[in-house]
């Protein structure tokens, strides 16, 4: 997904532009990197199995096992990718709703520290704010406003799903949702455990990727109705 032009400078400012863009293609290639990683991953405990399948019975076992040790090698640096792609993911969505809801709003541009806080990782309860925001698609369709609301509403499921697994992981994690939703999801990574990310990051790739749209439709089409 290519990155709108933004020639309106006088609704958003430069580093605003400067911050979307720079998350947005940050965005597109961590995406594809953590589509090769899993790949990756899987084609090494495919090969894994294969292994295993013609050695079985023999004395000497070293091929399996190093397609093994490749495979454990591949899952670290499919979390490594899969955690980037999270902080820049879950940052991307929450700039770029602030941004929409302020022009959508019309409320005041934003100071640059603002701005560049905004592109740090949001905790999970950043982020679910964010999501929970409504009413931002005014100049859509209904029936795209719908879709969009039920994209949005999935990922906020997740992501409040996603904090109550982190209550139960342990090894100085909170046990707790409020303190849980205060902290960031890769500062409660924990290797042993499945990756707090799984099962929504590519939702969240997903819809962070939109805003930007959603931000240039709107203000082209408050400029044809002016």
């Amino acid at each position: 997904m290519e990155f709108p032009e933004f020639t309106d400078t006088a609704v958003l400012t430069v580093l605003e532009i400067e911050a979307l863009r720079a998350l947005h293609i940050t965005l597109q290639d961590l995406r594809h990197e953590f589509a090769s990683a899993l790949a990756l991953t899987q084609r090494s405990y495919r090969m894994e199995g294969n292994a295993e399948l013609y050695t079985q019975g023999q004395a000497l076992t070293f091929h399996p096992e190093a397609l093994h040790q490749a495979g454990r090698l591949a899952d670290r640096y499919e979390r490594g990718v899969g955690l980037l792609a999270w902080r820049y993911a879950s940052a991307a969505a929450v700039l770029g709703t602030a941004v929409l809801d302020r022009v959508v709003h019309d409320r005041p541009a934003p100071t640059a520290a603002q701005v560049t806080a905004l592109c740090e990782e949001p905790s999970l309860g950043e982020l679910r704010e964010s999501l929970a925001v409504t009413g931002l698609l005014v100049t859509r369709e209904p029936s795209y406003r719908e879709w969009h609301d039920e994209e949005r509403n999935r990922l906020l499921a997740g992501v409040e799903g996603t904090i109550e697994n982190a209550t139960e992981l342990g090894d100085g994690v909170p046990t707790d949702t409020k303190s849980v939703a205060g902290g960031r999801l890769t500062d409660f990574d924990r290797e042993g455990a499945d990756p707090l990310y799984e099962g929504i990051l590519d939702r969240l790739l997903r819809y962070a990727g939109q805003l930007p749209m959603e931000i240039s439709w709107f203000l082209n089409q408050s400029a044809h109705r002016r």
